[in-house]
């Protein structure tokens, strides 16, 4: 009859696997085997898994405005969306219209408003313009400034385009003045 040493060695090499059993201790003479000691064992080599590269993300390219506004629209509810529709009806409607009077008599109402904290300035930052007439579209409000202008109520001053503090896209490109960015008051005759 075969030991148990004998039995294990056996079911061993029909198994092809080491066993994960902690081996035994073969004593001189005596036939039973014990288990040995657990400092005597060997150690169950764990592998290190392989490195993996952290994803990379793809390189930003440029995104386009259509992009951009329809990343917002997303997260608008119905009634927003509601009142970005009618804020686009309006400016498609008064891209080719006339300029209304209603529009020349806000610009110069919100200009009477805004230029006493900035007399001291170039002028009101047409941002800061655009802000106070919200409601305006656009096109409507340049073609208002530029009438403005003509007329003497107001004077558009031209700025740098790489001064500091500036957003280029909020002001109007004029081809022969520039960037013109802020809105003054008109300077007295002598």
């Amino acid at each position: 009859m075969a030991t148990e040493n004998e039995q294990h060695d056996h079911a061993r090499d029909v198994a092809g696997n080491v066993s994960v059993e902690r081996p035994f201790a073969r004593t001189l003479g005596c036939g039973d085997a014990q288990p040995a000691p657990s400092s005597t064992s060997p150690r169950t080599t764990i592998r290190p898994s392989p490195l993996v590269a952290e994803p990379k993300e793809p390189p930003r390219r440029h995104r386009t405005p259509i992009e951009e506004v329809n990343d917002v629209l997303r997260q608008l509810r119905i009634p927003e969306l509601a009142d970005v529709l009618l804020f686009a009806q309006r400016t498609l409607a008064a891209r080719d219209a006339g300029l209304d009077p209603s529009v020349m008599s806000e610009l110069l109402a919100a200009m009477s408003r805004l230029h006493p904290a900035y007399k001291n300035t170039q002028g009101v930052p047409l941002p800061i313009l655009r802000g106070a007439l919200v409601v305006v579209p656009r096109a409507t409000l340049e073609a208002a400034l530029l009438r403005a202008e003509r007329e003497g109520s107001i004077k558009l001053v031209a700025v740098s385009p790489l001064a500091p503090f500036i957003e280029r896209q909020a002001g109007i490109h004029d081809s022969k003045r520039g960037l013109l960015y802020f809105c003054a008051a008109p300077t007295p005759a002598r």
